[in-house]
């Protein structure tokens, strides 16, 4: 009984599990929704700019945050090529530099949208919101956990 108990129990988790999933709102459009909320607090937009301006900065915090995840991947298959004794570093080097270059060419064309849609004081001001934003985002984040494991 106490077998049966336990086995519907663990099928109403695994049921419930997806539906929960479904609701949450993923952490990153949270990040990007808080870090929309804090500039625009530093910088002073329009009603006009913010609703030209907020699908481009979604769109290119998104993009980022893809090549973010990429870079990651890249790490994680360098660790397991390391532990195999086997690492292409010419393939490593150029994984790297490329997800630099996109990440580059991502900012400019960020750079070249937004510079149409505001005034160049505006824009630097915009810019040092972001800024601020990263600074102290990396300011407030916990110390690494020690690694001599």
């Amino acid at each position: 009984m106490k077998n049966i108990k336990i086995i519907i129990l663990f099928f109403l988790f695994l049921s419930l599990t997806p539906m929960q999933a479904r609701n949450k709102r993923p952490l990153m459009d949270k990040m990007y929704e808080h870090k929309w909320k804090v500039m625009l607090t530093q910088v002073k937009l329009t009603q006009e700019e913010i609703a030209r301006v907020k699908p481009i900065f979604i769109e290119y915090e998104q993009a980022v945050w893809k090549i973010h995840k990429e870079r990651i991947n890249t790490i994680m298959d360098f660790k397991k090529s390391k532990n195999n004794g086997t690492i292409d570093y010419n393939s490593l080097n150029d994984k790297y530099i490329n997800l630099e270059i996109r990440q580059a060419q991502l900012l400019r064309n960020y750079h070249l949208k937004l510079k149409e849609m505001l005034k160049p004081e505006t824009l630097f001001n915009y810019y040092q919101a972001e800024r601020m934003f990263k600074r102290k985002l990396l300011r407030d984040m916990p110390p690494p956990p020690d690694e001599r494991d």
